[in-house]
């Protein structure tokens, strides 16, 4: 299993490799089918079912990632192992109603595992005036219209970038990446619900207070 060059996952087995057919057949197969339905059928062994999966997700959580650390590195191990991981237990793995939130809160954890070793970094709660990571946002950010002007984006992406670190990844996830306040706080790993969504609360009004002064 390698990452290519566009950053998507390219499985091969000692008996067969993918095909690119291969994958289109996956994506006709399983685009309109619930996340309950692809994954039980990527649990019985269907391989267009594991192609759809990480066809589609590979590109999602390497942006994730490389937002995240800036390492394409350890963020295309991370996803690699992931990936090799869900082939390998698949037949143990529980059942999930989003594979999305599912996938990315693996990564997540891999990803903070990681950067623990790599940097020996002391990791706060969310309430501390410093963040985790220091993630840059990308320009793809989807939290202003394509209508608004560069001076209004120039406003937003520096004032995103004066949040803490937890924030600015509730934002990510919340805005970008369309997860629920459910699947955020699976994939930052709080305890309630509530605390995902007063952790958005906070960067909102962080982000209020920041343009205001702007």
């Amino acid at each position: 299993m390698k990452l290519t060059q566009n950053n998507t996952v390219n499985v091969t087995d000692s008996a067969s490799s993918l095909r690119s057919e291969d994958h289109n057949q996956a994506m006709v197969i399983f685009t309109d089918k619930p996340d309950s339905e692809v994954w039980r059928a990527f649990k019985k062994g269907d391989e267009p079912a594991f192609n759809y999966i990480y066809r589609k997700f590979v590109p999602v959580l390497f942006n994730y990632g490389y937002q995240v650390c800036k390492d394409d590195g350890m963020v295309k191990d991370c996803i690699q192992g992931l990936f090799m991981d869900l082939r390998r237990k698949r037949s143990r793995l529980a059942e999930v109603r989003s594979i999305k939130g599912y996938l990315f809160t693996i990564f997540y954890r891999e990803l903070v595992r990681q950067l623990k070793s790599k940097q020996n970094q002391v990791f706060e709660p969310i309430d501390s005036n410093e963040g985790i990571f220091p993630i840059e946002v990308s320009h793809e950010t989807k939290l202003i219209s394509k209508e608004w002007d560069d001076e209004i984006k120039a406003a937003l992406y520096k004032a995103l970038n004066k949040l803490p670190s937890r924030q600015r990844q509730a934002l990510l996830l919340l805005y970008r990446e369309n997860l629920s306040y459910e699947e955020i706080a699976q994939v930052m790993e709080f305890k309630e619900v509530k605390t995902a969504r007063t952790l958005v609360y906070r960067a909102i009004s962080s982000m209020k207070s920041l343009l205001k002064v702007a």
